[in-house]
């Protein structure tokens, strides 16, 4: 059989760009090589706690909402307050995050040396070398240590669970890079932003403020769903892919299992939405200068570790996002996200249900210890943090040797470098979340352009022909 498009991976990257490319009109194939779709997106009920294995919620994009539309899912749709604090840990205190001028001069997190550190911002010359920097240099070199320390380094680890001394700030936060090239400080580049895009006087599409953080009534996993539903026979799971070719003609010819039968399908266009490391190995015959370029992007480990209390047995308000830790403040949990006060219907009454992150690059073997260690561990810090009284409910937790793709220091060269070998090989895209965003938005907006891409292509190669 010949299709448009061969897609390989069913996680929201691959899922996003089959369903994209189908709704332009093109004949696509999904082939997942698990029984299920959705990736690390894995949402499950257990003993009326509902959970989730991969990613806990999901910001409000311009892309998300548009496919909440298209698939009918609004009324599934749920969203956080906007206004519900995140904490950070510091001194044996949980401090609200700062999230606006006046909170800045407030807060008790940082120092009135550390403020008065900020007013210097916009006087401070910007970096002339081309090359990458890391985040922690750019965030001290611009605003100083105690914001390095006590505001980015927490969030790094929720986001990336990552080492700010690693990850390269022009491939995990690129704005920040842009901003300080185009005006020579994070200030002046904002307000010249602020400008242009007043200048343009084009109207917003819609205000995502109410969609800080979303989920769905049934958790993440009912997008994939939804999405899977969307396609429907063109996604085939329980799918392994045995090979990949080129035939003389130039389209791909994709080798699978499937049902105990060996089966060869052909496409104009071939987009391999897998972890980097499988990439590598299934590019090996027909894009061999890719493999090593993949095999080079580092994972970290994570441990998903959910306990649930009895509400009596908190005595915080329980009121918010949840907490980040830095390190050195005498806790190993990274993070806690609180989504019970986040989302409703994710605990029975009485209960407050919460979902705790320990490992990523500062401790890396934290994800090879017990369950009773880490339910251990995690338990300790909770009640440091919020004042837990008695026994957790354990729930299952969840390991991850290959959790989040790390952009550390040589990424964006890395990213250039792929970049410039798939553009000599027409038809063939990478999708994934360890080349231009981790997050499920970043996911959804690089699959719709991979998608407007290859139409773009195939339509160009069409016309060619005629």
């Amino acid at each position: 059989m010949t299709f448009d498009s061969i897609i390989i991976g069913a996680g929201i990257s691959g899922l996003a760009t089959a369903y994209y490319l189908k709704k332009a009109g093109s004949n696509v194939l999904l082939l997942e090589s698990s029984d299920r779709v959705g990736g690390v997106i894995q949402s499950f009920d257990a003993d009326g706690f509902w959970l989730e294995r991969g990613p806990n919620s999901l910001r409000g994009t311009h892309e998300l909402l548009d496919l909440v539309d298209d698939l009918q899912l609004h009324g599934q749709l749920l969203t956080a307050n906007p206004k519900a604090p995140a904490y950070v840990y510091w001194q044996q205190a949980l401090h609200p995050v700062p999230m606006s001028p006046p909170a800045l001069i407030s807060t008790k997190l940082l120092s009135t040396r550390g403020k008065l550190r900020l007013l210097r911002e916009p006087f401070i010359a910007g970096r002339r070398d081309p090359g990458e920097e890391s985040l922690a240099s750019f965030v001290r070199r611009r605003l100083g240590n105690e914001i390095l320390e006590r505001l980015v380094a927490p969030f790094v680890s929720g986001v990336y669970a990552g080492d700010p001394e690693h990850l390269s700030v022009q491939a995990s936060f690129a704005r920040l890079a842009e901003l300080e090239a185009s005006a020579g400080s994070l200030v002046k580049g904002g307000i010249k932003a602020m400008r242009a895009a007043k200048a343009k006087a084009e109207p917003p599409k819609r205000s995502l403020r109410a969609y800080r953080l979303c989920s769905f009534d049934r958790g993440l996993q009912t997008l994939t769903e939804a999405l899977a539903k969307a396609l429907g026979e063109g996604v085939l799971t329980s799918a392994n892919v045995v090979s990949i070719a080129q035939n003389a003609g130039a389209k791909y010819q994709v080798t699978f299992e499937h049902s105990q039968q060996t089966q060869t399908v052909e496409a104009t266009s071939l987009v391999i939405a897998t972890p980097s490391q499988v990439a590598a190995q299934l590019l090996q015959a027909v894009a061999p200068e890719l493999t090593p370029l993949l095999r080079a992007i580092p994972y970290t480990t994570i441990a998903a570790v959910p306990l649930a209390y009895r509400r009596e047995q908190v005595a915080h308000p329980f009121d918010g996002f949840g907490f980040l830790a830095p390190r050195g403040q005498g806790l190993r949990t990274l993070g806690s996200i609180w989504n019970s006060s986040l989302f409703v219907n994710r605990a029975p009454d009485g209960f407050v249900l919460t979902n705790n992150f320990i490992g990523g690059e500062t401790d890396r073997t934290a994800v090879q210890l017990s369950d009773d260690e880490l339910t251990r561990i995690v338990h300790q810090d909770l009640k440091s943090v919020l004042g837990i009284t008695g026994e957790p409910r354990r729930l299952p937790i969840s390991r991850w040797q290959r959790a989040i793709p790390q952009y550390n220091l040589g990424h964006a060269a890395r990213v250039v470098a792929i970049e410039s070998a798939l553009a000599k090989r027409p038809g063939l895209h990478l999708a994934g979340n360890y080349l231009h965003g981790i997050s499920i938005g970043d996911c959804l907006k690089n699959g719709q352009g991979i998608a407007e891409a290859l139409q773009q292509w195939m339509s160009s190669a069409a016309g060619a022909e005629r």
